[in-house]
């Protein structure tokens, strides 16, 4: 049982393709398909059922899973520790964050890492489909860190530290009805069409929250993962939204909202899983910037 061969089998386990794996691994996908055709013989067991469009672990691919993890923590953490020895800093560093960081500068901190640390790599993945997916891989250790928008303070396997907070207000076209009020509460927004974010995602949740909390349903007429679009279809008047502050352009008005909402975001660390120097210098670099 070879190294290379854990890391293919996690990296398709993760990503749950033999193409999306092999990409992660930055193999092609027939030398990853061989090592884990390999893995297999050796192990006298089926690891993935192979179905159409579909990839599964079999029962023997997931007792193997948190084995492979903890085996090449352990040879991540021997390489750390001799690096360490000659001064130096080394690995791989993934981590996922968010569509905005507002006003917080995520590519200057990784700017001065990357010079501090140039032999640390760090694979940086924007999420698409929210914060409670990157929390999930946190977990499973397919992210060493991720930055989350999250209202929770405690989770399961997870340390969160927050970087960053600002307020959320309406945002609405220039013609809009509420556009030249001082301030509203969502109670006049109920019939409002609303351009929402997908269900996971932070800010989401809060106004999802906010108008449960008030006994009120609405009407989301349209999702969308891009703020620019959002504010494109709220510019053309085809839906309101609420923003963090400092997603707000001059092409849409901010108006302030009588509830105080809040957005904020944090870095999640699995507190359940060793990581890995790389990761806790990056960590401490990223919270010692929103200190």
């Amino acid at each position: 049982m070879q190294p290379h061969q854990l890391a293919y089998f996690l990296a398709v386990a993760e990503t749950g393709s033999f193409t999306q794996g092999a990409q992660r691994a930055g193999v092609v996908q027939s030398a990853a398909s061989a090592a884990i055709a390999q893995l297999e013989r050796e192990l006298g067991a089926r690891l993935f059922a192979r179905g159409y469009h579909r990839l599964d672990l079999t029962a023997e691919g997931a007792a193997l899973l948190p084995h492979a993890r903890d085996v090449l923590a352990a040879i991540q953490s021997a390489k750390d520790a001799v690096a360490g020895a000659r001064g130096q800093l080394v690995g791989t560093v993934r981590l996922g964050t968010l569509a905005l960081t507002g006003p917080w500068d995520l590519a200057a901190v990784l700017q001065r890492f990357a010079v501090a640390h140039p032999r640390v790599e760090v694979h940086l993945r924007q999420t698409i489909s929210g914060s409670v997916t990157s929390l999930e891989e946190v977990r499973s250790g397919s992210l060493d860190l991720a930055l989350v928008s999250v209202s929770a303070t405690d989770l399961p396997g997870l340390a969160l530290t927050e970087i960053h907070r600002e307020p959320m207000v309406l945002a609405c076209s220039p013609d809009h009805r509420l556009a030249d009020a001082v301030e509203v509460s969502i109670t006049e927004l109920a019939a409002e069409p609303f351009i929402e974010y997908p269900t996971g995602w932070g800010n989401r949740a809060t106004v999802d929250q906010a108008f449960a909390s008030a006994r009120l349903t609405r009407t989301i007429r349209t999702e969308v993962t891009d703020f620019a679009l959002a504010r494109t279809l709220v510019a053309r008047n085809l839906g309101v939204t609420i923003l963090p502050v400092s997603a707000i352009d001059a092409t849409i008005t901010a108006v302030r909202l009588h509830e105080h909402l809040e957005w904020a975001f944090q870095l999640a660390q699995p507190n359940h899983l060793r990581i890995s120097r790389a990761a806790s210098e990056l960590a401490r670099a990223i919270i010692g910037d929103a200190s």
